[in-house]
């Protein structure tokens, strides 16, 4: 894909192509194709949800818990981190986040990790014609190669009308409309994040949570890196941005401010979207008000 702007934007970090290594998404700029490889299978699941949220706290109690927040992609831990998780689909690895909702079946991630746009200014991987990407599950709280609480289906994705024209990383949100798993909703058995909608200030604390599942990462475990004060790069589709060496597969993850590392919940206010190739930094879109609307749907 083309784009006059791209002498100045960076390589879009998202999606890794499922059946075959393929170039990391890029955001406008000289484009710089890195390959990820596909990420690893769900080897085992569990029903055994209670159990594992015990395990989880206590292993955040025992000291196996968050590590020192660093731009790294260190391993976290807690007990509510299950909100987050690997989202999948024919092509792509990503992250998603279930959000606080009515419905409680309601999660967020980019737009697209589940949708390819018309044209674009970020390059995205592999070959394929505009149009909605079939996702094959979204995976909570994957903890190595299980799954501890299922593979959840994905009934609807709610997407901006104007990402599916232009492209633009200003409009990379989707959100997503979760399926039931034994007659119960996603918030029932994992809990759910904040969410708030509106612009970020420069300046704000916030963690990033991702699925990484591109070198040095395998996809296998939920990472974190954190800023004491985001930045804010107008001349990057206004994105928020911070140092982090996460790579392809955490597209998606949530952006979260005012975080409890001990239990692992925050308020989601952006998901990560692109890699800023003319400063290196992670970076991620608002969760603006405009959103409100495809959460609405998404809800209904």
């Amino acid at each position: 894909m083309t784009c006059s702007r791209r002498a100045s934007l960076v390589a879009a970090l998202c999606a890794v192509t499922v059946a075959l290594s393929a170039p990391v998404p890029t955001a406008p700029a000289a484009p710089r194709a890195t390959a990820g490889p596909p990420p690893a299978a769900i080897l085992s699941e569990t029903a055994d949800l209670d159990g594992h949220l015990r395990r989880a706290a206590a292993a955040h109690r025992d000291g196996d818990g968050p590590t020192t927040g660093d731009a790294s992609g260190s391993v976290f831990r807690a007990p509510l981190s299950a909100t987050v998780g690997q989202l999948r689909t024919e092509r792509t690895s990503c992250t998603a986040t279930v959000v606080d909702s009515r419905s409680g079946s309601v999660a967020v991630t980019a737009a697209h990790c589940v949708h390819r746009p018309a044209r674009s200014p970020m390059e995205l991987p592999g070959d394929g014609a505009p149009g909605p990407l079939a996702v094959t599950g979204f995976v909570p709280g994957r903890d190595g190669d299980r799954a501890p609480f299922g593979s959840w289906p994905v009934d609807r994705v709610e997407v901006d009308p104007r990402w599916a024209g232009s492209g633009e990383p200003t409009y990379d949100i989707a959100f997503l409309r979760l399926g039931r798993v034994g007659g119960r909703v996603a918030q029932e058995v994992v809990e759910a994040q904040r969410i708030a909608f509106g612009t970020v200030a420069a300046g704000t604390p916030m963690t990033a949570l991702g699925y990484p599942a591109a070198t040095p990462f395998d996809g296998r475990t939920l990472r974190r890196c954190t800023s004491p004060g985001v930045t804010v790069n107008r001349a990057a589709f206004g994105a928020l941005q911070m140092r982090c060496s996460m790579t392809p597969g955490a597209s998606g993850g949530p952006w979260l401010h005012s975080f409890d590392v001990g239990t692992g919940i925050g308020t989601v206010a952006a998901v990560t979207s692109f890699v800023d190739e003319s400063n290196g930094r992670l970076s991620a879109v608002a969760i603006g008000a405009g959103a409100r609307a495809l959460f609405d749907a998404a809800d209904r």
